[in-house]
């Protein structure tokens, strides 16, 4: 039943938000939670849709195949300028990107084609931003020496606003508590377990102890006018226009595999063994988690065909046993454990008045508030994404070492000191707004007594 959900969601091919065929799948989706007697809605939504309508790569009269990076503009050149990158992993495109503004790029990592959404401006940040640019594309490796001398670049893109559609289905129950499991249909190519299959495993979730809000999201992939949170988009925008309450904590399925892993909001690692005990910036949970609500995202992040064309759910993959234990967490007692959260706040390096007042408030039962001080936090060295409680601080203090650092809805460090004096006002201009944001954040947790 689920691998043949999931062919059948699959046979819509590509689904990009905004695009004709997204009311398709959405029709689908909606026929699977009604054949289990599940109450459904659909949200349209406004999304920013785009296309690669035509492409040709052509290097000295051979052509190679080739797909454009997410947001790529049209371009149609003949050049011997350009640069051509070998990624070790795929999400180190914007590193480049942004590293060769004005070069054109060729990435590869591997034999299969893959797609990464390309970031124009200020990294970690949910205002829309300027499209980019200049276009970036992938080939297979085995095409990379055939990119030399002089080559064609031709794309034709397409960009334009339009409708994405979000599904929610809502099974009552007798308590006013809810949990909101998460997935998303839209998706790079076949996109089975990015993210087919979750979208296939909600209509097998139920609870007799919460209200279970089950949602297949727009707009994960993309879709948000060239925010550089490009993902998780259409959940942004849903808790935006919705008010919601009562919420006991959020389940996100996002690139599932029989090996994911399960990243939680720390109050909650008793339920899931194993887990990492730091909430992912990485799926829609996290835009419930700015809203203090606890989270879990279930993610295999060293799944080897991320985003490719070989993105396929075999029928040896069983995913039995994560239903089963999903349902069990569905209908357990779930209590929040504090003592995770003081230790978290405990191990922070942040000003010692700071901790206090935080440790007080979480005395005090304030944990949901104290969630809303949960930030993300991208170092170049790593290429990671982490979240933290009070990111701002956390993350300047890794400015102050590291060469780049981009601190959510605030701002990007580089460090280009190249003398002994610019870098110690550097690091004084880092003391001092280190400074400012303790304060700012002391105020406002004095302000939740």
């Amino acid at each position: 039943m689920l691998f043949d959900r999931v062919k059948e969601l699959s046979k819509f091919g590509e689904i990009v938000a905004g695009d004709k065929k997204e009311y398709s799948i959405v029709d689908k989706i909606k026929e699977f939670f009604e054949e289990k007697k599940i109450q459904t809605y659909i949200y349209p939504q406004k999304v920013l849709f785009w296309n690669q309508k035509e492409i040709e790569i052509e290097c000295e009269g051979k052509r190679i195949e080739a797909v454009a990076m997410p947001y790529s503009p049209s371009i149609n050149v003949e050049t011997t300028e350009y640069k051509v990158i070998k990624l070790n992993n795929l999400i180190e495109i914007n590193k480049y990107y942004r590293l060769y503004k004005d070069k054109l790029l060729i990435f590869s990592l591997d034999n299969y084609m893959r797609k990464f959404v390309l970031k124009n401006g200020k990294l970690l940040s949910h205002l829309p931003q300027a499209p980019p640019e200049v276009p970036a594309f992938y080939v297979r490796e085995k095409d990379l020496q055939n990119i030399k001398g002089n080559c064609r670049f031709y794309l034709k893109s397409e960009f334009k606003e339009s409708t994405g559609y979000t599904v929610e289905a809502i099974q009552p129950a007798k308590s006013e508590e809810k949990i909101y499991v998460t997935a998303h249909h839209d998706h790079w190519f076949s996109g089975e377990h990015d993210d087919l299959i979750s979208v296939s495993i909600l209509p097998e979730l139920k609870s007799d102890m919460y209200e279970l809000h089950l949602i297949s999201f727009t707009a994960e992939e993309s879709g948000c006018f060239f925010s550089s949170f490009s993902w998780a988009c259409g959940s942004f925008y849903y808790l935006k226009n919705k008010k919601i309450d009562g919420v006991k904590m959020v389940i996100s399925l996002d690139n599932v595999t029989p090996n994911a892993k399960y990243y939680v909001t720390p109050g909650l690692s008793k339920y899931f063994p194993k887990s990492v005990q730091s909430p992912s910036a990485y799926s829609d949970s996290y835009n419930f988690l700015k809203l203090g609500i606890p989270t879990v995202t279930i993610s295999d992040t060293s799944y080897p065909f991320y985003h490719s064309e070989v993105d396929i759910v075999n029928k040896d993959e069983n995913f039995d046993p994560l239903i089963k234990f999903l349902n069990h967490i569905l209908n357990s007692n779930i209590q929040i454990d504090l003592e995770e959260l003081k230790n978290n706040l405990l191990s922070l390096k942040i000003p010692i008045e700071l901790k206090v007042v935080a440790l007080n408030l979480l005395e005090k039962n304030k944990y949901n508030e104290l969630l809303k001080f949960y930030g993300s936090v991208l170092d170049f060295s790593t290429n990671v994404i982490e979240t933290y409680v009070f990111h701002k601080i956390i993350g300047l203090q890794k400015a102050y070492s590291e060469s780049y650092v981009a601190i959510e809805d605030f701002e990007e460090f580089l460090n280009s000191c190249e003398n002994e004096e610019c870098e110690k006002n550097r690091k004084k201009y880092i003391s001092y707004l280190l400074n400012v944001i303790s304060e700012e954040y002391l105020s406002k947790l004095e302000n939740l007594f």
